[in-house]
């Protein structure tokens, strides 16, 4: 068996192989086992290189994320040893509180109204799923109701033939015994696909009530452009309060650049940019009619921005070339007033577009509701 042995292992691949070798059925069924485990044990080192590899790559990523990092804080350490260099760095991380401050909240407002318009939608959705499967069912139940009474109409038919089959006994009743078997037999075939449908639509009925509803496929794309038409006017608003001395340009450069690749001047000119960040950031905290004027930008926003196609979210960049200006003595927009030429969206200030809301990939059919069909209007969002 010896010699057996070693011409089994190699090209051992299903149990025909082995059957040919000689080998008892006891032998066997130890080669079976042996080549299954040497498999599982192939499949689990397989499992176990392929982890090993990624925590590998996922090491040396680290450790060059660690260089980096230490090679930034090296120049940092001398760049805050510089009395000027140091103040342009402070400037710089105040410049970029600002950028992330307004950035935070953009996701906030896109969050807080995307939860709005998701409990709004939501429940309708689940109730016109949960409402169609139930017509559906109550379809499929009319049809079997409708199929039991056919079946007994048949067999109330058949009974009143076989009673008068059974009163033509005499010989001369030939003929009519003929005519009546030829109808009994032509009722009875009728049961069988009777029966069939019958089966057939238990099945369904109860792959139905064992499928699970339709999957939310999340807001619908009109309320999804409200949410982005209130995002830009935020964005807008945020530029325009930071626009004096040039806060929003220079918080963008600190929003999007390293700090080696920016440089905000001498000493006192870092001093008075500072001092402009505190001013401006002061009146944007303390502005009480903010949400007032969000609205009233976001309507107006609606009567200008146009989409690519039906399933777009977001307002084509061509539609936001210049930002209307707030009146002076109320939250609505001055119509008279120079718009200020500046696209938020295309400049991507406070990293808007990644905050949009984008359609859904690929686009889900949703259930039919009042929310999906109009363009929603939030009232107080800000």
């Amino acid at each position: 068996m010896g010699a057996g042995f070693k011409n089994i292992i190699p090209g051992i691949h299903k149990p025909d192989t082995i059957a040919t070798t000689g080998a008892t059925p006891s032998q066997q069924t130890k080669l079976l086992e042996l080549f299954e485990n040497r498999n599982l044990i192939k499949r689990e080192l397989d499992q176990v290189t392929a982890e090993r590899d990624a925590l590998r790559d996922e090491l040396e990523s680290l450790r060059s994320h660690h260089q980096e990092s230490q090679r930034q804080l090296s120049n940092l350490e001398q760049m805050l040893a510089d009395a000027e260099r140091g103040q342009s760095a402070i400037v710089y991380y105040r410049l970029r509180a600002v950028w992330d401050t307004c950035r935070q909240q953009l996701r906030l407002l896109a969050d807080d109204l995307n939860r709005r318009f998701e409990k709004a939608e939501r429940s309708g959705f689940e109730q016109d799923s949960s409402r169609g499967r139930s017509r559906h069912l109550d379809e499929l139940a009319q049809q079997f109701d409708k199929l039991e009474r056919e079946r007994r109409n048949l067999r109330n038919q058949l009974g009143e033939l076989q009673q008068q089959l059974a009163g033509l006994q005499k010989f001369w009743h030939k003929s009519k015994r003929e005519i009546l078997q030829f109808q009994i037999d032509k009722l009875t075939r009728q049961f069988k696909p009777i029966e069939t449908k019958k089966l057939e639509l238990l099945a369904a009925m109860e792959a139905l009530r064992n499928q699970k509803l339709q999957v939310w496929p999340g807001i619908s794309i009109a309320s999804k452009r409200t949410v982005n038409l209130w995002l830009l006017a935020l964005a807008q608003y945020l530029y325009l309060h930071l626009t004096e001395y040039s806060i929003a340009e220079m918080a963008r450069s600190a929003g999007t650049k390293v700090i080696a690749d920016v440089h905000f001047g001498l000493l006192q000119d870092c001093l008075t940019i500072g001092n402009h960040i505190y001013e401006v950031v002061v009146k944007l905290r303390s502005d009480k009619s903010r949400p007032d004027k969000l609205r009233f930008r976001t309507e107006h926003l609606r009567t200008l921005v146009s989409y690519a196609s039906d399933q777009a979210t977001v307002p084509e960049e061509s539609c936001l070339e210049y930002i209307p200006q707030t009146s002076r003595a109320a939250p609505t927009i001055d119509t008279e007033a120079t718009a200020v030429a500046v696209n938020v969206l295309r400049l991507n200030y406070w990293d808007i577009q990644s905050i949009l809301l984008q359609p859904s990939e690929p686009a889900a059919a949703a259930l039919p509701n009042a929310a999906a069909n109009k363009e929603p209007v939030l009232a107080d969002a800000g």
